[in-house]
């Protein structure tokens, strides 16, 4: 009897996380419908409940907050595995981090390591909010994987641990959410969102993951790169409605030279394995080898690829949100180049046949690719993990043995600030950055006790290399003497030129002394006397200082000349000895020197004052360029007010209340009117779009410009804006590319050389000439008509591609892409590149700054 009751007791210890888990309400049972039901979505805050749920009641699954949102939400992941594995995770961790950085790793211990660890696979949804299926496929996901004794779950649990993270966007997934519920039944129901879904970025949001601008790209680095070190990473994603039904790499050309040939390999093979898969299945209309490329590295699914990761994406086709579309056979299209019709070929085996489109259909297809890829992560378990290994050892490697064997960032800089900016973005992805404790000389020159160093013999290599040297787009043509191919997205990056800082290559290998270190400067204001001090206006955290300054009511300087060691243009506080403390503080902080100038105020000087400023956002959630600008001005201290259509109708003098007006890159018929210049064919049954979003500033605004320009306002036209501003307000200037085909001009996200005049107050701080990041066809030719009229940037007469690619690159030769135009008693400024282009050109940040001060 007592054998027979322990043998009961110990199956039923045995048992016990399956039967327990069986008893977990589904999310059916919790929501009160399906997963994808038509019309039916969960909100964020439901999300957040149910794995809070699984959390306390799942033995396979533990919930961890990773950080908060860019508005406060909580930003969740859950880890899933076996009971068994939860109870390690530290252990799991360490073992990861040794086969990720395996400086001093054997081959024999990686290999004891793999034995006993687990292939750690990281699956991001959702970060593009409108793409809502994988955020309610996230609760479906994560219950089946916590309750499911299937044996493909049992051997996926066994030899792998899933982190799931069900919005990248938390924020957005909640907006729009509740815009959709609140249309349904309506004939806005399923229509466009008017407002960003993520607060700055957009759209763009999954274009910042080597830079690391926003809160949640920072939040997951610290996943990717400080803690689990994921094998594998999966990114979830929608594309349009009309084509195939789901894309899975491998991806179309061109291929980043810089990603190991034998891991691109790996990248083939894992999508080819689900393409066969879902073929198995059913499934239809699954595409390859189409639209999307691995050669641009900002995006979540790719820039793994440059840490020795496998990057995976996905884009399944969408639905109206929730509400579903129907397609008659002959509507549906092909997709891009490599698809140009909707016909079999061999990346498109089994075209889908048309029918109903269902939100429930995008979590089939998404399901049956993930469970086909963690399933086969389990079989080869160790073959991938061999092979991250293999691939780290081997970048350490190769950069040991040179070409390059390390970058070098002097540091003495024109701008010390930007220097420790951008190698902070390296750290992100945990590069390791040293400084020298002794002058040394290279193959590339002597250099200084305490420049900064990055080696390339890290695991990293691949993303230094890539993110540091100057990018080479190859001449892709869609046919032979045929238009340049467009990129999938831009075709320079480069850290170095975008934040105008100095940055040297070193080929052959060198010795120095030298120690690992957080980046930073030396500047430490201990004490300082009460008089006048100058902030140097080349460092660009000056301006968080003056601003700060500014905001609490300090008055604040321009120096008119040059004296001692402070330059003209240079700002001036006066402090007193109850100012001296809090001052040296912040200087500190923000690592910002203060040059003592003495006692006496006779120095040649105008007070400044923040200018008032207006930003247009138009109600187009595509309007990235406005929602980075307010990114860079929040992050250093402007205060600005927001305007939109209907503030052009107001009968009030704006110049009352505003001092400088920003229109972000926008072409002139969404400023105008709100659509484009040429209509797209409309989606089968598009729903409309609310009154009071639709439209632009029309004719109204156009005259409230003109008067806020005659009236003394500033008015600053950023990338295509140009274009508004010389069609509709007439300006004295040509834009020479505007009937340019692409045949003749074409640059897709470049950088070039421009040449600055440095009599203008615009370029106060900058150096003579600057690297201006390009993605828009304006190149300007001015007449003339007035003597103060400024050509303030102008490129050079051959050679000005710095970076990427450029179709008739000599068309920009002498053309002037930063004017500076009287108008009334105010003036009206040209930028004809992205001065801030996604919150990453930190080198030409001064030139916008310098436009949002007044002088009294």
């Amino acid at each position: 009897m007592k054998r027979r009751t322990f043998c009961i007791v110990l199956w039923l210890l045995l048992a016990a996380p399956g039967l327990f888990s069986q008893s977990l309400p589904s999310p059916e049972q919790t929501f009160g419908f399906q997963m994808g039901a038509d019309r039916k979505l969960i909100n964020w805050e439901q999300i957040v409940s149910y794995f809070k749920m699984l959390d306390r009641d799942a033995p396979r699954v533990k919930l961890v907050e990773i950080g908060r949102t860019t508005l406060d939400r909580p930003m969740i992941m859950a880890i899933i595995s076996t009971p068994e594995t939860l109870q390690q995770l530290d252990r799991f961790r360490q073992m990861q981090e040794k086969l990720a950085r395996p400086f001093d790793l054997t081959p024999e211990q990686a290999d004891a390591i793999i034995a006993q660890d687990k292939l750690v696979f990281l699956i991001t949804l959702n970060i593009h909010s409108t793409e809502i299926a994988s955020s309610q496929e996230s609760v479906e996901l994560a219950y089946e994987l916590a309750t499911s004794n299937s044996p493909q779950v049992a051997k996926i649990l066994n030899n792998v641990i899933v982190l799931l993270v069900p919005s990248l966007n938390p924020d957005g997934q909640d907006m729009v959410t509740k815009w959709y519920l609140q249309d349904v039944g309506t004939k806005y129901e399923g229509g466009r969102m008017p407002m960003k879904y993520h607060h700055y970025a957009g759209h763009d949001n999954n274009r910042d993951w080597f830079f690391f601008n926003l809160v949640e790209s920072q939040n997951v680095a610290k996943v990717l790169y400080h803690e689990w070190y994921p094998e594998i990473v999966l990114d979830q994603h929608q594309m349009g409605s009309s084509g195939a039904r789901l894309f899975l790499p491998p991806y179309s050309d061109p291929v980043n030279p810089n990603v190991p040939p034998s891991l691109m390999a790996s990248v083939n093979m894992l999508g080819k394995h689900v393409v066969s898969d879902m073929h198995d299945q059913g499934f239809t209309g699954v595409v390859t080898g189409t639209i999307f490329n691995a050669f641009f590295e900002g995006t979540m699914s790719k820039t793994p690829l440059w840490h020795n990761r496998i990057g995976i994406l996905t884009e399944a086709a969408s639905a109206r949100i929730a509400t579903p579309i129907f397609f008659p056979k002959t509507s549906l299209r092909g997709m891009g180049i490599d698809l140009p019709d909707y016909t079999q070929q061999t990346n498109f085996l089994a075209p889908w046949p048309g029918g109903w489109w269902h939100l429930r259909d995008i979590i089939e297809y998404e399901k049956a690719a993930t469970y086909s890829m963690l399933d086969l992560a389990a079989t080869y378990k160790s073959k991938f993990k061999h092979n991250f290994y293999r691939l780290n050892r081997e970048a350490i490697a190769a950069g040991k043995k040179g070409h390059p064997f390390a970058f070098v960032v002097p540091a003495q800089q024109h701008d010390p600030n930007n220097a420790v900016e951008m190698l902070h973005r390296l750290r992100f992805a945990n590069v390791d950055i040293y400084r020298a404790r002794s002058d040394f000389s290279t193959s590339a020159g002597t250099f200084h006790k305490g420049d900064f160093i990055v080696p390339l013999a890290q695991p990293a290599r691949a993303y230094i290399k890539d993110l540091l040297e100057t990018q080479q787009y190859p001449n892709l043509r869609e046919y032979p003497g045929g238009p340049p191919r467009q990129p999938y997205d831009v075709t320079a990056w480069t850290l170095p030129l975008q934040f105008g800082v100095s940055t040297v290559e070193v080929e052959e290998p060198f010795e120095v002394a030298m120690e690992k270190v957080e980046p930073g400067l030396e500047i430490s204001v201990t004490s300082l006397a009460p008089g006048w001090y100058a902030i140097p206006r080349r460092f660009t955290h000056s301006f968080m200082l003056v601003n700060a300054l500014l905001d609490s009511d300090r008055r604040v300087f321009e120096l008119g000349e040059a004296m001692k060691s402070a330059a003209a243009g240079d700002f001036l506080v006066e402090v007193t000895a109850e100012q001296t403390q809090g001052l040296a503080q912040k200087a500190t902080e923000l690592e910002v020197p203060l040059l003592n100038l003495g006692e006496t105020d006779e120095h040649p000087k105008h007070e400044l004052k923040a200018a008032r400023i207006a930003v247009y956002q138009p109600w187009l959630p595509w309007s990235y360029d406005e929602g980075w600008l307010r990114l860079v001005l929040d992050n250093f201290g402007f205060q600005y007010t927001l305007v939109h259509n209907a503030d052009f109708r107001q009968s009030s003098r704006w110049r009352d209340k505003y001092d400088v007006l920003i229109f972000g890159s926008e072409a002139t018929s969404w400023i105008v009117d709100g659509k484009p210049e040429k209509p797209s064919t409309p989606v089968l049954g598009e729903p409309q779009v609310r009154k009071q979003y639709t439209g632009g500033i029309g004719k109204v605004g156009i005259t409230k410009v003109k008067q806020f320009l005659q009236d003394g306002g500033t008015v600053l036209f950023l990338g295509e804006a140009c274009n508004f501003a010389i069609d509709k307000l007439r300006l004295p200037a040509e834009n020479t590319l505007k009937k340019v085909n692409r045949n003749d001009y074409f640059a897709p996200g470049s950088i070039f050389q421009l040449n600055l005049d440095p009599a203008s107050p615009l370029t106060r701080g900058m150096q003579s000439q600057a690297a201006v990041y390009v993605n828009n066809p304006v190149a300007l030719k001015l007449r003339p008509y007035h003597r103060e009229i400024r050509e303030t940037g102008v490129y050079g007469t051959r050679h000005v591609l710095l970076s990427g690619w450029a179709v008739g690159e000599e068309k920009l030769y002498g053309k002037v892409a930063l004017a500076e135009i009287p108008v009334g008693t105010g003036r009206a400024i040209l930028y004809g590149f992205r001065v801030q282009h996604r919150g990453q050109t930190f080198g030409t940040f001064k030139l916008l700054f310098n436009a949002l001060y007044k002088t009294l």
